[in-house]
């Protein structure tokens, strides 16, 4: 009995002092994030762990503690952004704490490389905001070791310099875009269990499909979810889904959202554990609840990536940015040995062929070669749902996390050019 009772007081008093001391880093750190033009020269006491600081504030989870580096659209990567209001960050970045007043060189004194030797100051680009710091190495062979206040190595290598076009490299003529050899034979990728006749044919009504959405209105306007969530990459961190599909979905989501003003709701719910085969249909229940939670959604994205031989690369360049090629899909609920699947019905077809056709020509149009050609497959692949539904398979298993990552800007781009209405084919 009195062990019981022991180990009991041990448990309260650990208990009370772990309290006690997030009290007194809540209070500091109050007291550090004053307003006041006095205050913000003042500097903040580290008298608690970073890690116990950073996840009652900041919410980045262990990012301190683990020693590893942070995903792709993880909670430090959107604080950074904030910080430094920019997105053309390259390099090795560390965060850190400490005056306003802080110089390059004290920072340079703070930190050293691996092997002991001083961080070279002119690899170096010093960011700040109140009393919160950001040091930017360029090169991959300087990292923070020491110093005062927290230090973290995060990487950020889909960040890069590349600008969203601005004008059309290619151009289509109205005539081409009507002649139905020309778009089959230049936009399309038949699947041998499918059959593009009779609907594809009929050019003018699919071009001149409004694939506008209404931006006004509370809740969200796109969906973007995960079939397939076990998606991965040449590179993806076994465990860590913010290097899978599903953090390039959180990646454009972000973008839809920062970038142009999009609601976006991002689903992460997995259907693809137990077995892929069953994934559409397990999908099924979940689209429909979160559609009747929010029937304003008037897009639907299912992101996926391809896959293909192990020596076939998806990538293409530009701007000097490499970036994983990606492909619109669409299910014609029609196949070539039963007809049309009365039992897979998709009143929206249509409607799915105008918005992934015209997101292709858009691709084209500004980023040549970065689109794949449609792929047009029997089933329905639950694209039933809204009229504006795309399924896009971006990149696959052989392209690197960063070429994925990098191509979900003008991804974002080409889709804003259609919801928007600037691409129009009419």
């Amino acid at each position: 009995m009195r062990r019981k009772h022991g180990k009991k007081k041990i448990i309260l008093i650990g208990t009370c002092l772990f309290f006690v001391i997030l009290f007194i880093g809540v209070w500091f750190e109050n007291a550090g994030r004053s307003k006041t033009e006095e205050s913000k020269k003042e500097k903040t006491p580290v008298l608690i762990p970073f890690l116990i600081r950073e996840v009652l504030y900041e919410s980045q989870p262990l990012y301190g503690y683990i020693g590893r580096g942070i995903g792709f659209h993880s909670p430090l990567e959107t604080y950074v952004a904030d910080m430094t209001d920019s997105k053309e960050l390259k390099g090795k970045l560390f965060v850190f704490e400490g005056s306003d007043e802080i110089k390059n060189t004290e920072v340079k004194q703070a930190a050293s490389s691996p092997t002991g030797q001083a961080v070279d100051s002119e690899n170096m680009e010093l960011m700040q905001r109140e009393n919160r710091h950001l040091a930017l190495f360029v090169e991959d062979t300087d990292f923070l070791c020491a110093g005062s206040g927290f230090m973290s190595n995060i990487s950020l290598p889909y960040i890069s310099d590349f600008t969203v076009a601005e004008k059309k490299s290619v151009s289509y003529t109205p005539a081409q875009l009507r002649d139905y050899s020309f778009v089959l034979e230049n936009f399309y990728t038949v699947d041998a269990a499918t059959s593009p006749s009779g609907v594809i044919e009929n050019l003018d009504e699919i071009l001149e499909t409004d694939c506008r959405i209404d931006k006004n209105g509370e809740g969200p306007q796109i969906l973007i979810y995960h079939t397939h969530s076990q998606e991965g990459f040449a590179d993806s961190v076994p465990g860590d889904n913010t290097t899978t599909i599903v953090g390039a979905g959180a990646h454009l989501a972000d973008l839809l959202r920062r970038e142009y003003g999009y609601s976006v709701y991002h689903h992460t719910g997995t259907y693809d554990v137990d077995s892929r085969d069953d994934a559409y249909a397990v999908a099924a229940p979940a689209l429909e609840e979160i559609l009747e939670r929010y029937p304003q959604i008037q897009v639907i994205i299912d992101l996926h990536r391809d896959g293909v031989a192990e020596n076939r690369r998806l990538v293409t360049e530009i701007d000097g940015v490499k970036m994983a090629r990606f492909m619109f899909f669409n299910g014609m609920s029609y196949s070539n040995k039963k007809g049309k699947l009365d039992y897979l019905p998709n009143e929206h077809l249509e409607g799915n062929l105008a918005i992934s056709l015209k997101a292709t020509l858009a691709a084209n149009e500004y980023y040549p070669g970065l689109a794949r050609t449609n792929y047009l497959n029997a089933y329905r692949y639950n694209m039933h749902y809204r009229d504006k539904t795309l399924l896009i398979e971006l990149g696959a298993q052989t392209n690197t996390v960063e070429e994925i990552m990098n191509s979900c800007e003008p991804l974002a781009h080409v889709l804003d050019l259609v919801l928007s209405g600037e691409a129009d084919y009419s």
